[in-house]
């Protein structure tokens, strides 16, 4: 490497640029940060495209004669950084080739811009024949450049195509291989991370984990399986723990081909199990998508910690009120074990708000304990998407605080703008705002990361039921009871749709097919006699009873009995029932609506 040679002011590579003259990086006209010594490292590199630069000599550019300093170190880190900078990778370069032992050479297309040059000294206007024969070698040198930057841009488009274009990617539930078959939790646990990491970055779908574990042990082939997720690509891969080892295998499948893309093996001690998952989540990424930003490096967790997680993982995905009592509990010793364990901290906060929200514990204590766990969790890891959307779901349907909790959902979807489930809660946020279109959007979304996750498939049918368009509500709540056909939330949305179209003798039949024999029996003849007002009525005193308060003025409300809807919603506002929130947007209230009283206590909710 000559030294004065002459250096372009701004160089051009894929979609970065760097002004020389001031180190600044920029891709796709945003600002790149990038330390000094990369700096000079990419303008050396960048100075002679496809010609090798030895070590010796980066070494030389990077650092005065005389310097100490451990220049081998030195090198690879700042190698290192530019290669994050970049998202590239020493394994499949897309700019910078490592020759071992011997240097690196820049092997993308550079387009020079404005190139420095000594002025030339003053002449006399050239004759007219002086002229001429300057024009001919013009011509060629700007047909070269034209045909140069042809060629760079047919290089970088038949380096494109031979990149497979995967745009929606499924984890498959990464099988179990130690001896000890109660270790199921550890490879579920292991899947989830792996699904949770990779949800944060490029731009790639990636299924979430209640569509991919109905394939845990499946005979389904990759196509199949590619087919009813509608993903280009799949990973498949083994768990073995074994003492304080964990080692896990991995490999991409393109559907379409049902070729092998990648594949790899990842050992650690389970101390730095978190490491490894970010090793592997970044080496996915990485080729499903050539500009991934890697995630930052895992703190060390300790193993026993670890273990009670994944246990706490496995059981709040039963999705029931015995479920989360013992996720609470794995959560809770975990942080015993590590107090500095952030994801446990996240998910003790998003356990307490979601069984707070279904009943199976009491809705002060998930507030609090679970907004303290999230604060926490934040605290040690700004960074945990789930925390923000736990911290938002407890602003909205708790506090009913619609700016903090505008403000957390925001950062949530930043973050992880993948995460099914923070986006089916972020829809839930959005129809209580009236906002349905925007909430109806947000739900599909969600049910494209998560297609046969049965709550997501009811949410999505709740969204035009508060929209009022009860066809599309009554279409999607059947189809999440294709899922399950015995899932409560898929079923009120249906009865409520039924009622409100004056479907009543299927609301009726709905209604007959949940009862025992005798129950069935009797709303027939309530029904017939008295009308579906009467059924609404009993409706109505079961769940007082059982203190489903805003739940039972709904059907006095729409039995015609709106006195006593009133004092209980009355009641409801008092007690802050986090149900309460969704009055505005109700249409079962629809008839209270006018009542100023009914207008008082929408105002109570505060929204914007």
């Amino acid at each position: 490497m000559e030294n004065g040679v002459r250096t372009a002011r701004v160089y051009q590579f894929g979609a970065f640029t760097i002004d020389a003259r001031t180190g600044e990086l920029s891709h796709a006209g945003r600002r790149t940060p990038l330390r000094d010594q990369s700096v000079q490292l990419l303008l050396a590199l960048l100075e002679h495209p496809g010609e090798l630069i030895a070590r010796e000599e980066l070494a030389g550019r990077l650092w005065a004669a005389g310097t100490f300093v451990d220049f081998d170190r030195g090198l690879n880190k700042a190698i290192n950084h530019l290669r994050e900078a970049l998202a590239d990778s020493a394994e499949q370069p897309h700019f910078i080739e490592t020759l071992p032992r011997k240097g690196y050479r820049f092997i993308a297309p550079v387009t020079c811009i404005g190139e420095d040059a000594e002025a030339a000294p003053q002449a006399e206007p050239p004759r007219a024949s002086s002229r001429r024969r300057w024009i001919l070698p013009a011509i060629v040198l700007t047909a070269g450049i034209a045909i140069a930057i042809a060629a760079g841009i047919g290089w970088v488009r038949q380096r494109a195509s031979t990149r497979p274009r995967i745009a929606a990617l499924a984890v498959l539930p990464l099988e179990q291989l130690s001896d000890d078959a109660e270790q199921q939790y550890f490879a579920d646990g292991l899947t989830d991370a792996l699904i949770t990491d990779l949800a944060k970055m490029g731009s790639t779908r990636i299924t979430s984990r209640t569509s991919v574990m109905q394939y845990r042990g499946t005979k389904k082939s990759v196509k199949e399986i590619g087919r009813e997720l509608n993903v280009d690509a799949v990973v498949e891969g083994t768990v073995t723990y074994a003492g304080n080892r964990v080692r896990v295998t991995a490999q991409l499948i393109q559907v379409s081909t049902d070729m092998h893309l990648w594949a790899d093996a990842y050992e650690r001690d389970v101390s730095s199990i978190l490491d490894l998952q970010r090793s592997l989540a970044t080496d996915i990424a990485r080729r499903i998508n050539a500009f991934v930003k890697p995630l930052d490096r895992a703190p060390i967790v300790k193993a026993e910690a670890y273990g009670l997680y994944l246990k706490a993982r496995y059981a709040f995905y039963k999705y029931t009120s015995r479920g989360w009592q013992e996720a609470i509990e794995h959560y809770s010793k975990a942080i015993e074990q590590d107090p500095e364990f952030a994801a446990a901290y996240s998910g003790l906060s998003e356990t307490y708000l979601v069984a707070g929200a279904y009943g199976a514990v009491p809705t002060e204590e998930a507030l609090t304990r679970g907004k303290a766990a999230a604060a926490k969790a934040l605290q040690l890891d700004e960074t945990l998407a789930r925390a923000h959307y736990a911290l938002a779901t407890a602003y909205t349907w708790y506090d009913w605080n619609w700016a903090d909790a505008d403000r957390e959902f925001r950062r949530g979807l930043e973050l992880s703008p993948n995460d099914a489930l923070g986006r089916n809660w972020h829809g839930g946020y959005l129809t209580l705002l009236g906002r349905h279109e925007e909430a109806i959007a947000e739900h599909q979304r969600a049910l494209e990361l998560d297609p046969l996750s049965a709550i997501i498939n009811a949410n999505l049918a709740r969204a035009p039921y508060r929209a009022r368009r009860y066809d599309d509500a009554i279409a999607q709540a059947r189809k999440a009871l294709e899922l399950d056909s015995g899932f409560a939330l898929a079923l009120f949305w249906l009865e409520g749709s039924l009622r409100h179209k004056g479907l009543f003798d299927e609301a009726v039949a709905l209604r007959q097919s949940l009862a025992t024999p005798e129950q069935a029996q009797l709303i027939a003849r309530t029904f017939q006699r008295e009308g579906f007002a009467a059924i609404l009525r009993e409706s109505g005193k079961t769940f007082e009873k059982s203190g489903a308060l805003v739940t039972a003025a709904r059907c006095y409300a729409q039995s015609g009995d709106k006195s006593q809807a009133m004092a209980l919603l009355e009641s409801c506002a008092q007690r802050r029932c986090s149900d309460f929130v969704s009055l505005n947007v109700e249409p079962d209230f629809d008839e209270l609506r006018t009542d100023p009283r009914f207008q008082k206590l929408i105002r109570q909710i505060g929204l914007p």
